[in-house]
């Protein structure tokens, strides 16, 4: 991967991010409550569900550390982490930026075993900013 970016959302109807906050014992990069309003660009948007999200990225890790880094920030309590998968929806969103076709990635069974017995889903999403190799020739 070129670039990766993690982060850890969690997302419920009547979510508390400040309660999020205290349990996890850090700042989200971003959270809001069901029905606030923000700006993004010019359009006003009204949040639908409560959310908790706390991103981190560099051009500098493979997915395994990235994931490993935001974890390595987290309670590693599990009871922690069994409050909060009652709440709502919990996953690790990767964002995984390649700059060329046909790149493979893995994680090892370490890392995929802290997310299962945090109850965090994976979630992937994978952007490539090069045409497809059926549009060059």
């Amino acid at each position: 991967m070129d670039r990766v970016t993690v982060a850890l959302r969690i997302a419920a109807a009547d979510l508390d991010p400040d309660h999020i906050t205290d349990r996890l014992g850090i700042a989200p990069s971003f959270s809001a409550r069901r029905g606030e309003t923000r700006k993004v660009g010019a359009t006003e948007v009204v949040q639908r569900v409560g959310l908790w999200s706390y991103e981190i990225g560099s051009a500098e890790w493979t997915l395994r550390d990235g994931i490993a880094a935001l974890l390595d920030r987290l309670p590693s309590d599990l009871a922690v982490w069994k409050q909060i998968v009652a709440l709502g929806e919990v996953d690790l969103f990767c964002g995984l930026h390649l700059d060329t076709w046909n790149r493979g990635i893995d994680l090892p069974a370490a890392i995929l075993g802290r997310l299962a017995e945090r109850g965090i889903a994976l979630s992937l999403d994978i952007y490539c900013s090069a045409t497809s190799p059926e549009t060059d020739a």
